[in-house]
């Protein structure tokens, strides 16, 4: 039996640290303000470029203001609303700085307080309104929740202090303009750099390159709340012979769903889906002595062929050695041996079902990839393949070339021979691994659809 079927004896249910899965209205605190008159924000003339600082691989957040405070955040395409760490939390633990309402001169109370329950516990929330700044662009009365109280075990040791939701529309049951809506941002577009370490971007605006949009695949969004597309196989077979085994992972033939998430660490799939995966790929070694011979894999999404060579999606263990069970239980392929330097698939089981079919998530190890652009306007994701500076390099089914290139930067002379990083797995370590936040994990206990 091959070491990856071996590994899911233990598997349990990720528990969904990150998403928002119940908005419970509690008893206000004092009557709601005022619904305040929306004044036009401050955007620059051409597209501005984030740097996204990465913590351990596995955590990308960026500084912004609110109410001329500074605050890092995840800024993140899984999710809708600002939510932030907030002085008035007296249990809340502080690694990085809180908001704190008193010292902003923009703030406006609103009085409402939200329940917002996690697949890791409830965390309630306190809505206000203030000036939001994302380098020279400015977002007057933003509707925004300070977290008043948690149990959200990531937050406490996290770099940010805040998760800035960057979904396609409203949230659910939500009619408050998002920061998106409030900044006029109709596109942007995510790209992680591949050496370990390396920051990533996110740009705000059109992208400035001598691309045009034929040299991007361009999937449809067919989320309502998600960016979200259609995707028909995942697959690390290439021979037409096997199509029929190929099908299987996506779904047992049907479509699948896939959502691409910047505030993911991994990629998530259903606990099926890995199983067939793992019947098509040998053992991946200890010590990633046998990365160059492992499988490309491929996924058909919105009709486009998106591929991942072996080095994206398997990561070296870093750390973590004594860490308790909860945090192990977040990956899908468990060690039988728990120890540091060890090489294993980057999946976490995430076992939804939506009304387009099961859900994938393409977290980080696709972004390292592929430069990755949200029209919310045309209502699609166009993917390239990221090049030096994470830059977008023109689109070609046939040829992937560009995924195997370093930046500059990723050229290790070891010796009298060079050394690409890009062969290399991402260090990980999993103590910080942030899993999915998405919506919906409650209602499918029930029998229920997530929507999309």
């Amino acid at each position: 039996m091959k070491l990856w079927r071996e590994l899911l004896c233990s598997t349990l249910l990720i528990s969904v640290a990150r998403g928002r899965l119940l908005r419970q209205p509690l008893a206000p605190k004092q009557a709601p303000a005022p619904i305040l008159g929306k004044k036009s924000p401050i955007v620059p003339a051409s597209a501005y470029r984030q740097v996204l600082h990465n913590y351990e691989n596995v955590q990308y957040y960026a500084d912004f203001k609110i109410g001329g405070q500074n605050i890092a955040g995840i800024f993140d395409t899984g999710s809708f609303e600002l939510l932030v760490r907030s002085t008035r939390c007296s249990m809340c633990v502080h690694p990085t700085p809180p908001y704190d309402h008193t010292k902003s001169a923009s703030y406006v109370e609103n009085g409402t307080t939200i329940k917002h329950v996690f697949g890791s516990g409830p965390c309630i929330s306190y809505m206000g309104y203030d000036e939001v700044d994302v380098g020279p662009m400015k977002a007057k009365d933003q509707a925004f929740w300070e977290i008043i109280e948690h149990q959200i075990q990531v937050l406490d040791k996290a770099k940010f202090a805040a998760i800035v939701g960057i979904g396609p529309n409203f949230a659910y049951g939500n009619t408050e303009e998002t920061l998106l809506m409030s900044l006029g941002i109709d596109e942007f577009s995510v790209c992680l750099q591949k050496p370990v370490g390396s920051n990533g971007f996110l740009t705000w605006g059109p992208e400035q390159t001598n691309l045009q949009k034929s040299d991007y695949a361009t999937a449809e969004v067919i989320g309502k709340h998600h960016w979200a597309a259609k995707m028909e196989n995942v697959t690390f077979l290439k021979s037409a012979t096997e199509a029929h085994l190929a099908s299987m992972p996506c779904g047992n033939g049907q479509p699948c769903v896939a959502i691409v998430d910047s505030g993911t660490s991994l990629i998530a799939a259903p606990a099926a889906a890995l199983m067939a995966l793992s019947e098509q790929i040998e053992p991946i070694a200890d010590d990633c002595s046998n990365l160059d011979s492992l499988p490309t894999l491929r996924f058909h999404v919105g009709g486009q062929l998106l591929e991942l060579p072996p080095q994206a999606y398997v990561m070296r263990i870093k750390g973590a050695t004594l860490e308790a069970d909860s945090v192990w239980d977040i990956l899908f392929f468990k060690p039988k041996v728990r120890k540091i330097d060890m090489c294993m698939p980057a999946f976490m089981q995430l076992d939804m079902t939506s009304q387009h079919g099961p859900v994938w998530i393409l977290g980080m190890p696709f972004f390292r990839y592929y430069h990755t652009t949200f029209d919310r306007q045309a209502k699609e994701l166009r993917f390239a393949p990221s090049g030096p500076n994470c830059m977008p390099t023109p689109y070609s089914a046939t040829n992937f070339a560009a995924l195997e290139d370093d930046d500059e930067t990723a050229l290790l002379t070891v010796g009298k021979k060079r050394k690409r990083l890009s062969r290399s797995p991402m260090d990980v370590n999993i103590g910080e691994l942030v899993p999915p936040r998405l919506s919906g994990l409650i209602d499918l206990a029930n029998g229920a659809l997530m929507e999309i």
